[in-house]
């Protein structure tokens, strides 16, 4: 029944629209008052279209570092600045971003060698790299920009390469950091 009363408002509607005097009013109130009859029909309580009031889940972090740091071999770089931290995924004592929920983030990141030398490091996951960021002899800039496929718990942070010690620059300009936000789950 129902069907067969889907399939009639369907034709309906587009011998409504075929034959239209383009009153947008009329077609607007013929339009709710379709939907209101879909609704008793359907056994709703409330002859009123319902409307979602769900709150849209936000996880979005900025951190940088605030001075410039010498960074072992290996180790990951501890952005200590946290501008937004929406989900409180970022640990500023750690550097690491952790997922909170499953989905497709995209994730920035940048990072400055120091005046005369030399800053290599990647962007990883868990503990796979993904990209590999290399400024240059400074004060030179690298960058990452990716997009992330993350199950919850993952963990996102920036590690220096094996090797030498070498200096990241950053001051209260922010010249060295990472962000990153949920697109989709």
């Amino acid at each position: 029944m129902f069907r067969t009363l889907m399939i009639a408002l369907m034709i309906w509607a587009q011998i409504v629209k075929v034959e239209s005097a383009c009153d947008t009013q009329l077609q607007n109130g013929l339009f709710q008052d379709l939907l209101n009859m879909m609704m008793k029909i359907k056994g709703s309580s409330s002859a009123e279209p319902s409307t979602c009031s769900c709150k849209k889940i936000v996880i979005a972090f900025t951190a940088s570092l605030s001075a410039t740091k010498s960074i072992g071999s290996g180790a990951v770089v501890p952005f200590d600045k946290v501008l937004t931290n929406e989900g409180k995924g970022f640990d500023p004592n750690t550097g690491i971003f952790t997922a909170p929920r499953k989905g497709f983030y995209q994730i920035s990141a940048t990072t400055m060698s120091a005046h005369g030398a030399y800053f290599h490091s990647y962007l990883m996951k868990n503990n796979e790299k993904t990209v590999g960021m290399y400024p240059g002899q400074g004060p030179q800039t690298g960058s990452a920009n990716i997009v992330m496929k993350l199950k919850k718990e993952d963990r996102v942070y920036i590690k220096h390469r094996n090797g030498d010690t070498e200096k990241i620059y950053s001051d209260p300009d922010h010249w060295s950091m990472i962000s990153g936000f949920l697109i989709s789950e």
